[in-house]
């Protein structure tokens, strides 16, 4: 956790001291004591009252201005820095010059700021030592500051969440599920009129969360006490298919640490530590996010290999079990702390906080955006998301153009101060309206009008029971329909009743799951397929994208081929309508020109939820489970109109993981190449974005609803660590391009 959200115990009543006759010295060890236990607020208090006594005792104001700056009392931190720098040259406390810099940016003295800088910078020329280069980048901070006050970006605003989210306590760390609820973590406790926490045993950091209805806030409620334990616990994240949920927990002696709950939909499991990070140094701050294919894990650590202080790191993750941890490297990670990662994964952008690149004071909040090279040099998010305080915790969705983040920023709520405590904060960035689609013939206005209202019905899920239909083959077609296997599943359900006959939320989970999943899926498809048929009818050349999913109680080949099966019965189903009155559409046979064309997007386990039971015989949680059963489902995603007189070309797995792949150890994949036009296809030549890979394109054009494969050949020459190598394709028609993935991660021989 930051280090400025941990405000701790003031538990000597300051009033009745008062009263007595107490000696500097007495004042300066209950200071000492108050320090010793993370106490910053309550030494601070007692510094000032040694000092009233002897104002002009350097030791006891720089330790003032010590606990001053650990709470965030930026203006007393400034004079007293100041004080002790003019008065001991840097011979007892070097580090003054530095802290009285950063404490004048905090409070917005740019031009003083500058001049310390400058100071320090001469003071160290010569020399990489930390503050040399803080120097630096402290006074480029100073030029950006200023400049960023003058010149706000008027199209992002910043609203202050309300009470009852933000109180006189410190709440920090906002992220929302899927369903738009409000997870944060929050240090709240009982306050006697001086600000004495009056129950120290309950004391902690815990996780809340938070509803809205209607425009306000419900009362925000604690998690679980198989989260909320005695100890801290912050910083929550879910993963992105909502079934596990990742938090902090720190420990009284020992490194905060990385933890992980499952969640089925009704209840949490037992919470465990992440296996496969070191527990010898911190690490927190998790955020999860799908990357390649993969599961991301974005975290903050300590650990050795980074660049010095708080570094982000990230690494493959499983449910529990990490792969591969390593350091974001130079260009985002600095000799200061970097913290508060969050990856936004539509634009592939990173954001997180800093306290060394050059922002406007404290931690600033940043972007990185993951290119083909990397991470890209970070860019200061400016004025009025950033502040000369701390700016912690973003989080944003591009989709929305709306933003969270963390703040002791002055307009916070508090006691103790202006800038004392953290709340949190939402900003919204405009979004861009994209023009409509002007139809210039009566005809294409019902075109686009039907497409729309198809495009409305999206996404559309259909379910299945286990391993249905044609359970236990390797077959990737079926002689069912979508329509059999509904009714199939639906005979079921006495089955799934018999599953949690000892647990009645789970019946009432399973009963919730067949009425608003399963019976509301085929409910929709029988309203979409009738507009489906007024559209074909009108002439209309239309693809639907369809993806598979499978729970993991097989081999992900396996898998695959099961979703090939499920995408059949649709496809069956479709045949099937009106007496086989879209048949000619499938065939592409219709006289009226009308096309429908099926494309296959199948995935098997690495797209499922990685808390699925996969042992088959835990058949409560592998089957008959909410969780299970919502993986079992195939999803019309997409509805894309085809433009006639072209070729129409589609990578049909456009990202191929080659897993661990030993260094230097050559290997060649196959992807294979549809088109779904109704004229050939040429491609046309073929551009890896590195030396280390070479691909051989087809001779012959490919022929209207033909496959053909492009091998890519990779030597694997590619250092440790996570590869991702591109290839494109140029083609004669529609896109003008494919670009094929390869992902992995390169191991060394030993």
């Amino acid at each position: 956790m930051p280090r400025t959200l941990r405000p701790l115990l003031f538990i000597l009543l300051l009033c009745a001291l008062r009263g007595q006759a107490q000696s500097i010295d007495q004042w300066a060890t209950w200071g000492d004591a108050a320090l010793e236990r993370n106490d910053r607020y309550g030494a601070s208090r007692f510094y000032a009252e040694a000092l009233k006594i002897e104002p002009g005792r350097m030791e006891l104001q720089w330790k003032y201005a010590e606990a001053c700056r650990l709470s965030n009392q930026y203006d007393k931190a400034e004079l007293m820095y100041d004080k002790v720098h003019r008065k001991d040259l840097d011979r007892t406390h070097p580090t003054a010059l530095h802290w009285l810099a950063e404490m004048q940016m905090c409070n917005g003295h740019y031009d003083d700021a500058k001049r310390s800088w400058e100071k320090l910078r001469k003071r160290d020329a010569g020399k990489k030592s930390f503050e040399a280069l803080r120097a630096e980048a402290g006074i480029e901070g100073c030029r950006f500051a200023k400049d960023a006050l003058l010149k706000p970006d008027p199209a992002i605003t910043v609203e202050h969440l309300p009470e009852p989210v933000n109180t006189y306590d410190s709440e920090f760390g906002g992220r929302t599920d899927s369903a738009g609820t409000l997870f944060f973590s929050t240090l709240r406790g009982k306050l006697s009129d001086d600000d004495e926490v009056q129950d120290t045993a309950t004391y902690h950091v815990s996780i809340w969360n938070a509803k809205t209805s209607n425009g306000s806030w419900a009362e925000p409620k604690p998690l679980p006490a198989t989260i909320n334990t005695d100890q801290d616990n912050a910083n929550s994240a879910w993963s992105p298919d909502g079934k596990w949920f990742y938090f902090t927990r720190c420990t009284t002696n020992l490194p905060c640490a990385i933890h992980v709950i499952s969640w089925d939909g009704v209840s949490f499991g037992t919470p465990e530590p992440v296996h496969g990070l070191a527990d010898n140094a911190t690490s927190t701050q998790p955020m999860l996010a799908p990357l390649n294919g993969r599961t991301a894990l974005y975290f903050a650590s300590d650990r050795s290999g980074g660049e010095g202080g708080m570094d982000i790191w990230v690494c493959e993750v499983n449910g529990a079990q990490i792969l591969n941890p390593r350091p974001l490297g130079p260009t985002v990670n600095t000799p200061g702390n970097e913290a508060c990662p969050y990856f936004e994964s539509t634009t592939k952008t990173l954001y997180f906080s800093s306290d060394f690149h050059p922002g406007l004071g404290g931690y600033d909040i940043f972007t990185s955006k993951l290119s083909m090279g990397g991470y890209e040099p970070p860019i200061n998010s400016g004025v009025p998301i950033n502040s000369p305080a701390n700016d912690l915790y973003p989080a944003f969705d591009d989709g929305t153009g709306q933003g969270l983040l963390t703040s002791n920023r002055v307009g916070s709520m508090a006691k103790k101060g202006a800038t004392c405590c953290n709340d949190l904060y939402r900003w919204k960035e405009p979004r861009e309206v994209k023009p409509e689609e002007v139809p210039t013939t009566p005809e294409q206005a019902i075109a686009l009008k039907r497409i729309t209202s198809l495009r409305e019905k999206l996404p559309l899920r259909l379910y299945f029971h286990n391993d249905e239909p044609n359970p236990r083959t390797w077959d990737t077609l079926t002689a069912l329909t979508y329509g059999n296997t509904y009714t199939a599943y639906k005979d079921l359900v006495a089955d799934y009743h018999k599953a949690w006959e000892d647990n009645p939320a789970g019946t009432t989970a399973i009963d919730a799951f067949f009425r608003d999943r399963v019976d509301l899926g085929f409910a929709q498809l029988l309203d979409f397929v009738g507009l489906l048929k007024q559209a074909l009818t009108e002439g209309q050349r239309i693809r639907l994208v369809v993806r598979g999913f499978a729970s993991p109680l097989a081999k992900s080949d396996y898998n695959k081929n099961l979703s090939l099966r499920r995408i059949s019965s649709l496809v069956n189903h479709l045949r099937t309508v009106d007496r086989g009155s879209l048949i000619p559409y499938l065939d592409g046979t219709a006289k009226n020109g009308g096309r429908l064309v099926i494309e296959k997007a199948p995935y098997g386990e690495d797209r499922s939820a990685g808390d699925v039971s996969d042992v088959l015989e835990d058949l409560k949680k592998s089957v008959y489970s909410v969780g299970a059963s919502m993986e079992r489902r195939i999803e019309i995603e997409q509805v894309e109109l085809i433009t006639a007189g072209t070729g129409s070309g589609r990578a049909d797995v456009p990202t191929i993981d080659l897993g661990l792949h030993p260094e230097g150890s050559p290997s060649a994949v196959s992807f294979p190449i549809t088109n779904t036009g109704d004229k050939p296809l040429r491609l046309l030549s073929a551009k890896a974005d590195c030396g280390c890979t070479t691909a051989t394109l087809p001779e012959q054009a490919i022929a209207p609803g033909a496959t053909e494969e492009v091998e890519v050949l990779f030597n694997g020459r590619a250092p440790a660590g996570p590869l991702e190598r591109h290839v494109t394709i140029a083609t004669d028609g529609d896109p003008a391009s494919l670009v094929l993935t390869l992902t992995g991660t390169i191991v060394t021989h030993k």
